[in-house]
C-alpha cells in the first residue's frame, strides 16, 4: 500500500526488493547456528520500543503461551533486552528451558537477531522493531496488534499472520487477544 502510494507520489515504479539473507555476514550466521544450534525452536519478541503506546501483551499471557508451546516438543526463545533482568528472571523461573540467546554472545546487532530467527521454525511478536528483523527472513510469524495500525506497520510477506485487537474486539487494548487465540495461529 505505502509502496504503491510512493509509486503514484514520485511518478515512477518503486520495486519492492526482499531482503536476502546471503547479506549477512558468515560470522553472525555461525554465531546464530552455535547460539541456536537445534530444531524446533519458537521465538518471541515481547517488549516495545517506546512507551507512549501500551502495545505489550500481558506477561502472564506469554508464559502460559510458552508453557503450552513446550508441550508441543517446542523451545521458547525469548528477543529479551541484556538489561531487561527483572523480566529476564521472571521469564526464567516460569519458562525452565527458555532461552535468551543473545545474552550468551558478544556479538550485538541487528544482522544478529535475523540470523537467530532463521534458526526458529515460527515466532511470535508485537508491534516492534524485532517484528521487523523477523519478519526479514519469511517465517511463519504471528504479529499482535492493538494500538497501531498494522496496515502501516506489520511486515509485509505471506508467512505473516496478523492478530488485530481492533479487528478482533473493537478495542485498541492488546490485551484482550487471548493465549489460545495466539496458539491456534502457530
Amino acid at each position: 500500500m505505502i509502496l504503491a502510494n510512493l509509486n503514484i507520489f514520485f511518478g515512477i515504479e518503486i520495486k519492492k526488493i526482499n531482503y536476502d539473507l546471503i547479506n549477512i555476514p558468515k560470522k553472525i550466521l555461525d554465531e546464530a547456528k552455535k547460539l541456536l544450534p537445534n530444531n524446533s525452536y519458537v521465538g518471541f519478541s515481547i517488549t516495545q520500543g517506546n512507551s507512549y503506546r501500551k502495545k505489550k501483551w500481558p506477561i502472564e499471557k506469554i508464559i502460559q503461551l510458552a508453557n503450552k508451546i513446550k508441550l508441543r516438543n517446542k523451545v521458547p526463545v525469548f528477543f529479551v533486552e541484556k538489561e531487561n533482568y527483572s523480566l529476564v528472571d521472571e521469564i526464567k523461573n516460569a519458562v525452565p528451558n527458555a532461552i535468551f540467546p543473545e545474552h550468551n554472545s558478544k556479538i550485538s546487532c541487528p544482522a544478529l537477531v535475523t540470523a537467530l530467527t532463521t534458526r526458529l521454525d515460527k515466532a511470535i511478536s508485537i508491534d516492534n522493531g524485532i517484528m521487523h528483523m523477523m519478519g526479514l527472513t519469511n517465517i511463519p510469524l504471528v504479529v499482535l496488534f492493538g494500538p497501531t495500525n498494522y496496515k502501516k506497520f506489520s511486515p509485509r510477506n505471506k508467512n505473516v499472520l496478523i492478530l488485530d485487537s481492533n479487528i478482533i474486539y473493537k478495542s485498541n487494548d492488546i490485551s484482550k487477544i487471548g493465549v489460545e487465540e495466539v496458539l491456534r495461529n502457530i
